[in-house]
């Protein structure tokens, strides 16, 4: 697989990995719109930054953290539990910029889960051990007084969050954590309630790599950083956010528009203890983008 090339047409390819991908798909823009020469698509904001992207959706962290140490993805839009996992089994990876500094998920409970001491004895579902939701389900364990030895909770390892859902409907699971409101108006329809919500510091999502592609292509990572930050601006802007919703819908398949990390993961894999996380962190471009008035920039390009 090629993974960074030049093209004829002067635009940088190369394929980007997410987990998550609202940010990145209204980067993209709709659909087979993209531009390198000729006349801008106002929507391709990687084509404007001379990057031609490939969105390839991966299922969790850990087949992302597998791609990335292995060399067949180059950056991942993912979120911090991916680069402690990897720094425990011994891979560099470094979080080059940061979207989201507070996750927020939603306990989903079938209709007999009343109050947080029913949810003893139960099956909440998870997409893997040690995963994002995983962490999120603990925390919420925790902010309601609960555990999982003691109250007898079993996490059953079910799949991505379109599984989950379907899971709680065919009654195989009897709770979960969603962080995305995307699936929760259909389970509210069929009984299914929030019970509580959960809004933990973290570094949830932003742009992975490895330290090595980082020294050797900081352009490239400059460029995607851009991409990503002006297509967010674009999102905000009263402009921009009919055609965001609708493109996000349309490539998500959606039909309805309305729709502390370390230590948490050391009860898995004791080795995160050992982490210095502050080495994890590469602020050097986003430092660059600031002192360079970029961020400026866009708050008066897209300024109401």
């Amino acid at each position: 697989m090629t993974r960074f090339s030049t093209h004829a047409s002067r635009c940088l390819s190369i394929r980007l990995c997410l987990v998550t991908a609202s940010i990145a798909i209204a980067a993209l823009g709709k659909p087979g719109a993209a531009w390198c020469a000729g006349a801008p698509n106002r929507l391709d904001f990687f084509g404007k930054y001379n990057l031609a992207a490939q969105i390839v959706l991966v299922r969790n962290n850990q087949m992302l953290a597998a791609g990335l140490a292995a060399g067949d993805i180059d950056v991942g839009y993912t979120g911090g539990t991916t680069v402690l996992g990897a720094a425990a089994a011994g891979v560099e990876l470094r979080l080059v910029a940061g979207f989201v500094s507070r996750g927020r998920g939603y306990l989903v409970v079938r209709p007999d889960v009343k109050k947080p001491a029913d949810l003893a004895g139960k099956r909440i579902g998870v997409q893997s051990i040690g995963g994002t939701l995983w962490m999120y389900v603990m925390l919420t364990l925790e902010q309601l007084g609960l555990d999982t030895t003691r109250d007898r909770i079993h996490l059953l390892v079910i799949g991505d969050q379109t599984i989950i859902g379907r899971a709680l409907e065919s009654q195989v699971v009897d709770a979960a954590v969603l962080t995305t409101r995307t699936y929760i108006p259909g389970l509210k329809q069929k009984g299914f309630s929030v019970l509580t919500e959960v809004t933990p510091a973290m570094a949830a999502t932003g742009i992975v790599t490895r330290k090595s592609y980082l020294q050797k292509n900081p352009e490239v990572l400059e460029n995607i950083m851009k991409a990503l930050i002006e297509g967010e601006h674009y999102m905000m802007a009263p402009g921009g956010k009919a055609q965001s919703i609708k493109t996000i819908m349309s490539r998500l398949k959606l039909a309805d528009p309305a729709v502390a990390m370390q230590r948490l993961l050391a009860m898995q894999n004791p080795r995160l203890a050992d982490v210095n996380v502050a080495n994890l962190i590469d602020v050097t471009l986003m430092r660059k983008l600031e002192d360079g008035g970029f961020f400026t920039q866009l708050q008066t390009r897209y300024r109401e």
